[in-house]
Protein backbone atom coordinates (compact mmCIF):
# COMPACT_ATOMS: atom_id res chain seq x y z
CA UNK A 1 0.00 0.00 0.00
CA UNK A 2 1.11 3.41 -0.90
CA UNK A 3 1.37 6.21 1.57
CA UNK A 4 -0.61 8.50 -0.80
CA UNK A 5 -3.74 5.64 0.14
CA UNK A 6 -6.14 5.38 3.01
CA UNK A 7 -5.42 2.84 5.78
CA UNK A 8 -8.34 0.88 6.33
CA UNK A 9 -7.74 1.50 9.92
CA UNK A 10 -8.75 5.03 9.21
CA UNK A 11 -12.05 4.29 8.22
CA UNK A 12 -13.91 5.79 11.23
CA UNK A 13 -12.43 9.18 9.97
CA UNK A 14 -15.34 8.78 7.25
CA UNK A 15 -17.38 7.60 9.64
CA UNK A 16 -17.20 10.89 11.33
CA UNK A 17 -16.92 13.10 8.26
CA UNK A 18 -20.22 11.66 7.36
CA UNK A 19 -21.35 12.09 10.62
CA UNK A 20 -21.02 15.56 11.27
CA UNK A 21 -21.20 16.92 7.38
CA UNK A 22 -23.78 19.72 6.79
CA UNK A 23 -25.47 17.33 4.23
CA UNK A 24 -28.38 14.99 5.74
CA UNK A 25 -27.88 11.36 5.10
CA UNK A 26 -29.99 8.63 5.45
CA UNK A 27 -29.47 4.96 3.80
CA UNK A 28 -32.71 3.10 3.98
CA UNK A 29 -33.54 -0.42 2.34
CA UNK A 30 -36.21 -1.87 0.21
CA UNK A 31 -39.09 -1.71 3.02
CA UNK A 32 -38.07 1.89 3.73
CA UNK A 33 -36.23 0.59 7.34
CA UNK A 34 -33.42 3.15 8.08
CA UNK A 35 -29.97 1.67 8.28
CA UNK A 36 -28.05 5.18 8.58
CA UNK A 37 -29.02 8.14 10.23
CA UNK A 38 -26.32 11.10 9.84
CA UNK A 39 -25.72 13.84 12.27
CA UNK A 40 -27.55 16.24 10.84
CA UNK A 41 -30.72 14.23 10.42
CA UNK A 42 -30.02 13.74 14.33
CA UNK A 43 -29.99 17.39 14.65
CA UNK A 44 -33.08 19.03 12.27
CA UNK A 45 -35.19 16.22 12.95
CA UNK A 46 -34.83 15.46 16.88
CA UNK A 47 -34.33 12.10 16.75
CA UNK A 48 -31.17 9.92 17.60
CA UNK A 49 -29.63 7.74 15.25
CA UNK A 50 -30.01 4.94 17.59
CA UNK A 51 -34.26 6.08 18.03
CA UNK A 52 -33.73 5.68 13.82
CA UNK A 53 -32.31 2.27 13.28
CA UNK A 54 -34.60 -0.26 11.89
CA UNK A 55 -37.74 1.89 11.75
CA UNK A 56 -39.85 2.95 9.09
CA UNK A 57 -38.86 6.19 7.06
CA UNK A 58 -41.99 7.81 6.73
CA UNK A 59 -42.97 7.13 10.72
CA UNK A 60 -40.26 8.57 11.06
CA UNK A 61 -40.89 11.85 9.14
CA UNK A 62 -45.15 11.38 8.54
CA UNK A 63 -44.89 14.97 6.94
CA UNK A 64 -42.54 13.48 3.91
CA UNK A 65 -45.15 12.78 0.86
CA UNK A 66 -45.15 9.35 0.42
CA UNK A 67 -46.17 8.27 -2.55
CA UNK A 68 -44.25 11.29 -4.35
CA UNK A 69 -41.11 9.30 -2.59
CA UNK A 70 -42.30 6.32 -3.34
CA UNK A 71 -42.11 7.14 -6.53
CA UNK A 72 -38.79 9.10 -7.12
CA UNK A 73 -37.66 5.69 -4.90
CA UNK A 74 -38.71 3.14 -7.80
CA UNK A 75 -37.50 4.84 -10.80
CA UNK A 76 -33.76 4.92 -8.86
CA UNK A 77 -34.32 1.06 -8.32
CA UNK A 78 -35.30 0.37 -11.49
CA UNK A 79 -33.06 2.45 -13.40
CA UNK A 80 -30.39 1.98 -11.24
CA UNK A 81 -29.42 5.74 -11.51
CA UNK A 82 -29.65 8.79 -9.33
CA UNK A 83 -32.73 11.23 -8.94
CA UNK A 84 -32.92 14.85 -7.46
CA UNK A 85 -35.80 16.31 -5.98
CA UNK A 86 -35.49 20.38 -6.00
CA UNK A 87 -37.25 22.64 -3.66
CA UNK A 88 -39.05 24.51 -6.38
CA UNK A 89 -40.73 21.13 -6.82
CA UNK A 90 -41.33 20.23 -3.61
CA UNK A 91 -39.85 23.32 -1.36
CA UNK A 92 -40.13 21.27 2.57
CA UNK A 93 -39.45 17.85 1.46
CA UNK A 94 -38.93 17.16 5.15
CA UNK A 95 -40.48 19.67 7.44
CA UNK A 96 -37.38 20.71 9.47
CA UNK A 97 -37.45 24.11 10.71
CA UNK A 98 -35.46 27.05 9.47
CA UNK A 99 -32.36 27.45 11.08
CA UNK A 100 -32.19 31.32 9.67
CA UNK A 101 -35.29 32.72 10.53
CA UNK A 102 -34.66 36.42 11.14
CA UNK A 103 -33.28 36.72 6.64
CA UNK A 104 -36.13 33.93 5.38
CA UNK A 105 -38.88 33.56 3.70
CA UNK A 106 -40.52 30.68 5.87
CA UNK A 107 -40.21 29.57 8.80
CA UNK A 108 -39.19 25.67 7.38
CA UNK A 109 -36.47 24.78 5.76
CA UNK A 110 -35.75 24.64 1.95
CA UNK A 111 -34.30 21.33 0.82
CA UNK A 112 -33.01 19.77 -2.29
CA UNK A 113 -32.46 16.12 -2.27
CA UNK A 114 -30.62 13.20 -3.78
CA UNK A 115 -31.61 9.90 -4.07
CA UNK A 116 -28.90 7.03 -5.38
CA UNK A 117 -28.59 3.36 -5.31
CA UNK A 118 -26.25 1.61 -3.14
CA UNK A 119 -24.79 -1.83 -4.87
CA UNK A 120 -24.11 -4.94 -2.63
CA UNK A 121 -21.09 -7.27 -4.09
CA UNK A 122 -23.62 -9.31 -6.11
CA UNK A 123 -24.57 -5.70 -7.98
CA UNK A 124 -28.02 -6.01 -6.83
CA UNK A 125 -29.72 -2.55 -5.64
CA UNK A 126 -31.00 -3.17 -1.82
CA UNK A 127 -30.02 0.31 -0.17
CA UNK A 128 -30.84 3.41 -1.31
CA UNK A 129 -28.94 7.06 0.13
CA UNK A 130 -30.64 10.30 0.51
CA UNK A 131 -28.79 13.29 0.66
CA UNK A 132 -31.03 16.08 2.15
CA UNK A 133 -28.73 19.63 1.02
CA UNK A 134 -30.08 22.75 3.07
CA UNK A 135 -30.79 25.30 0.37
CA UNK A 136 -32.29 28.44 2.18
CA UNK A 137 -29.94 30.88 1.71
CA UNK A 138 -30.21 29.88 -2.46
CA UNK A 139 -34.21 29.76 -1.98
CA UNK A 140 -34.81 32.42 0.09
CA UNK A 141 -32.77 34.90 -2.21
CA UNK A 142 -34.83 33.97 -5.45
CA UNK A 143 -37.79 34.09 -3.84
CA UNK A 144 -36.80 37.54 -2.74
CA UNK A 145 -36.15 38.48 -6.22
CA UNK A 146 -39.03 37.25 -7.51
CA UNK A 147 -40.99 39.17 -4.92
CA UNK A 148 -39.16 42.35 -6.36
CA UNK A 149 -40.16 41.63 -9.84
CA UNK A 150 -43.42 41.08 -8.96
CA UNK A 151 -43.86 44.48 -7.00
CA UNK A 152 -44.51 48.00 -7.73
CA UNK A 153 -41.91 49.80 -5.09
CA UNK A 154 -43.24 52.98 -4.53
CA UNK A 155 -46.64 50.71 -3.04
CA UNK A 156 -45.69 47.21 -2.48
CA UNK A 157 -48.63 46.20 -4.41
CA UNK A 158 -48.10 44.15 -7.64
CA UNK A 159 -47.07 45.94 -10.48
CA UNK A 160 -48.90 46.15 -13.64
CA UNK A 161 -47.04 43.59 -15.55
CA UNK A 162 -47.86 40.74 -12.79
CA UNK A 163 -51.43 41.80 -12.32
CA UNK A 164 -52.21 41.60 -15.88
CA UNK A 165 -50.97 37.78 -15.71
CA UNK A 166 -53.10 37.06 -13.30
CA UNK A 167 -55.84 39.13 -14.28
CA UNK A 168 -55.44 37.01 -17.31
CA UNK A 169 -55.44 33.68 -15.77
CA UNK A 170 -58.46 34.53 -13.83
CA UNK A 171 -60.30 35.18 -17.05
CA UNK A 172 -58.96 31.76 -18.45
CA UNK A 173 -60.48 30.20 -15.21
CA UNK A 174 -63.99 32.13 -15.08
CA UNK A 175 -64.39 30.60 -18.87
CA UNK A 176 -63.21 27.55 -17.91
CA UNK A 177 -65.36 26.96 -15.02
CA UNK A 178 -68.59 28.99 -15.70
CA UNK A 179 -67.56 30.44 -12.14
CA UNK A 180 -67.23 34.71 -11.88
CA UNK A 181 -65.09 37.15 -10.79
CA UNK A 182 -65.33 41.20 -10.45
CA UNK A 183 -62.47 43.73 -11.15
CA UNK A 184 -62.30 46.99 -9.64
CA UNK A 185 -60.44 49.95 -11.77
CA UNK A 186 -59.87 53.03 -9.11
CA UNK A 187 -57.70 56.40 -9.58
CA UNK A 188 -57.34 59.37 -7.41
CA UNK A 189 -59.69 62.87 -8.74
CA UNK A 190 -57.80 65.82 -9.09
CA UNK A 191 -54.56 64.15 -8.71
CA UNK A 192 -52.49 66.52 -11.05
CA UNK A 193 -53.84 69.60 -9.33
CA UNK A 194 -52.56 67.63 -5.94
CA UNK A 195 -48.93 67.57 -8.19
CA UNK A 196 -49.00 70.67 -9.39
CA UNK A 197 -50.08 72.37 -6.14
CA UNK A 198 -48.16 70.17 -3.55
CA UNK A 199 -45.19 68.72 -5.72
CA UNK A 200 -44.31 65.18 -6.80
CA UNK A 201 -43.24 64.35 -3.49
CA UNK A 202 -46.33 64.71 -1.60
CA UNK A 203 -48.10 63.03 -4.93
CA UNK A 204 -46.16 59.83 -4.03
CA UNK A 205 -47.44 60.33 -0.17
CA UNK A 206 -50.87 60.27 -1.59
CA UNK A 207 -50.72 57.37 -4.17
CA UNK A 208 -48.94 55.25 -1.12
CA UNK A 209 -51.71 56.91 1.41
CA UNK A 210 -53.98 55.19 -1.24
CA UNK A 211 -52.33 51.96 -1.32
CA UNK A 212 -52.13 50.86 2.17
CA UNK A 213 -55.68 51.53 2.56
CA UNK A 214 -56.14 48.79 -0.21
CA UNK A 215 -53.80 46.92 1.19
CA UNK A 216 -55.06 46.94 4.75
CA UNK A 217 -58.69 46.38 3.20
CA UNK A 218 -58.13 43.44 0.90
CA UNK A 219 -59.44 40.25 1.50
CA UNK A 220 -56.88 36.91 1.31
CA UNK A 221 -58.46 35.97 -2.44
CA UNK A 222 -58.13 40.06 -3.52
CA UNK A 223 -55.43 40.65 -5.69
CA UNK A 224 -54.05 44.68 -5.92
CA UNK A 225 -52.21 46.02 -8.04
CA UNK A 226 -51.34 49.61 -9.01
CA UNK A 227 -52.18 50.01 -12.89
CA UNK A 228 -49.91 53.17 -13.44
CA UNK A 229 -49.69 56.47 -11.96
CA UNK A 230 -52.54 57.28 -9.72
CA UNK A 231 -54.42 54.43 -11.30
CA UNK A 232 -54.85 51.11 -8.98
CA UNK A 233 -57.07 47.38 -9.85
CA UNK A 234 -57.83 45.45 -7.38
CA UNK A 235 -59.13 41.81 -8.75
CA UNK A 236 -62.39 40.35 -6.64
CA UNK A 237 -62.52 36.40 -7.59
CA UNK A 238 -65.90 34.74 -6.89
CA UNK A 239 -67.23 38.15 -6.58
CA UNK A 240 -70.54 39.46 -7.79
CA UNK A 241 -70.64 42.90 -9.66
CA UNK A 242 -72.99 43.77 -6.95
CA UNK A 243 -70.38 42.77 -4.17
CA UNK A 244 -67.49 44.04 -5.96
CA UNK A 245 -69.67 47.38 -5.62
CA UNK A 246 -69.99 47.23 -1.94
CA UNK A 247 -65.72 46.86 -1.60
CA UNK A 248 -64.94 49.76 -4.32
CA UNK A 249 -67.63 52.27 -1.86
CA UNK A 250 -65.64 50.92 1.56
CA UNK A 251 -62.36 51.98 0.29
CA UNK A 252 -63.50 54.96 -1.21
CA UNK A 253 -65.08 55.73 2.19
CA UNK A 254 -61.99 54.84 3.85
CA UNK A 255 -60.17 57.54 1.21
CA UNK A 256 -62.89 60.29 2.25
CA UNK A 257 -62.32 59.64 5.81
CA UNK A 258 -58.05 59.16 6.08
CA UNK A 259 -56.47 62.80 5.53
CA UNK A 260 -52.47 62.51 4.35
CA UNK A 261 -50.26 65.38 6.30
CA UNK A 262 -48.79 67.81 4.18
CA UNK A 263 -46.05 68.71 6.32
CA UNK A 264 -44.75 71.32 7.94
CA UNK A 265 -43.94 73.55 4.57
CA UNK A 266 -47.46 73.57 4.29
CA UNK A 267 -48.23 75.03 7.97
CA UNK A 268 -49.16 71.30 8.97
CA UNK A 269 -52.11 70.83 7.40
CA UNK A 270 -53.79 68.17 5.86
CA UNK A 271 -55.48 67.29 2.35
CA UNK A 272 -58.68 65.11 1.95
CA UNK A 273 -58.56 62.92 -1.06
CA UNK A 274 -60.86 61.03 -2.82
CA UNK A 275 -60.83 58.28 -5.44
CA UNK A 276 -63.62 57.52 -8.63
CA UNK A 277 -64.03 53.44 -9.10
CA UNK A 278 -65.49 51.33 -11.91
CA UNK A 279 -66.52 47.57 -11.15
CA UNK A 280 -67.18 45.28 -14.51
CA UNK A 281 -67.90 41.64 -13.44
CA UNK A 282 -66.98 38.57 -15.92
CA UNK A 283 -69.10 37.74 -18.39
CA UNK A 284 -68.97 35.07 -21.01
CA UNK A 285 -69.68 37.55 -23.92
CA UNK A 286 -65.83 38.38 -23.17
CA UNK A 287 -63.44 37.67 -26.19
CA UNK A 288 -60.86 38.62 -24.37
CA UNK A 289 -59.49 39.66 -21.01
CA UNK A 290 -58.97 43.11 -22.36
CA UNK A 291 -62.73 43.29 -22.82
CA UNK A 292 -63.67 42.98 -19.50
CA UNK A 293 -60.82 45.14 -18.11
CA UNK A 294 -62.52 47.73 -20.96
CA UNK A 295 -65.79 47.83 -19.05
CA UNK A 296 -64.23 48.06 -16.10
CA UNK A 297 -62.50 51.33 -17.73
CA UNK A 298 -65.75 52.71 -18.89
CA UNK A 299 -67.88 52.37 -15.21
CA UNK A 300 -64.59 54.25 -13.89
CA UNK A 301 -65.21 56.91 -16.37
CA UNK A 302 -68.91 57.03 -15.62
CA UNK A 303 -68.13 58.03 -11.81
CA UNK A 304 -65.89 60.87 -13.32
CA UNK A 305 -68.62 62.01 -15.84
CA UNK A 306 -71.33 62.36 -12.65
CA UNK A 307 -69.05 64.18 -10.62
CA UNK A 308 -66.50 61.65 -9.03
CA UNK A 309 -65.82 60.36 -5.79
CA UNK A 310 -68.22 57.54 -6.30
CA UNK A 311 -68.38 54.13 -7.40
CA UNK A 312 -69.90 53.10 -10.82
CA UNK A 313 -71.06 49.65 -12.80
Amino acid sequence: MSKDELDISNLHWVLQILQNIEVGLVVFDRDYEVKVWNGFMENHSGISSVAAKDKNLFKLLPTLPKSWFEYKVESVLKLGIQAHCNWQQEPHILNFENTRPFTAKSDLMFQNVTLFPLFSTDKKINHICALVYDVSDEANNLLKLKTISQTDALTQLFNRGHWQNMFEQEFLRCQRYDDTASVVMMDIDHFKAVNDTYGHQLGDKAIQLIAKIILDSQRETDICGRYGGEEFVILLPHTSVNEGVLVAERLREKVENTLLPLGKEHNNEKLQLTISAGVAEFSDEFSTAENWLEKADAALYKSKENGRNQVAK
